[in-house]
């Protein structure tokens, strides 16, 4: 089965979306845009940047649960991965996305309210001023 895209449209005219794999497990989970124009267009970025080895980046909680991160060319988020357990369950996660995210189809639209409020999360410290003007333009659509 081929994974799928899923749209969640909040009250608050924020988006994001899923990707899910074909046993319809979240493999990895959005930022926050601003327009689903925007979504569409990060939707885009993830199929082509999650190709790329170089724009993944692994962290680690201090409870050992281990979530990767797949980043933009300005070194954004555009998705997240859920948690795993050990080394080898995130490295399957990382071949997931990259395996789902060629997919085309989108399954359903999810409607949230306040999905702007998930923006905190994805909040990170910018390289450095000039990099906000790239961030906003593909925020806001």
């Amino acid at each position: 089965m081929n994974g799928y895209f899923q749209m969640i449209e909040g009250d608050d005219g924020a988006f994001m979306f899923t990707l899910r794999a074909g046993n319809h497990e979240t493999v990895l989970t959005s930022r926050v845009f601003w327009s689903r124009p925007a979504a569409m267009d990060g939707v885009a970025l993830l199929r082509r940047q999650s190709q790329r080895p170089e724009c993944y980046v692994r962290h680690t909680d201090p409870d050992g649960r281990q979530w990767f991160e797949v980043l933009d060319d300005a070194q954004h988020t555009l998705g997240r991965s859920e948690p795993y357990a050990s080394r080898s369950g995130l490295a399957a996660g990382m071949a997931s996305v990259k395996r789902n995210s060629a997919a085309t189809g989108f399954k359903g639209l999810v409607r949230r309210a306040n999905v702007g409020q998930l923006a905190a999360a994805f909040r990170r410290p910018l390289p450095s001023p000039l990099a906000t003007p790239a961030l906003n333009a593909l925020s806001k659509g």
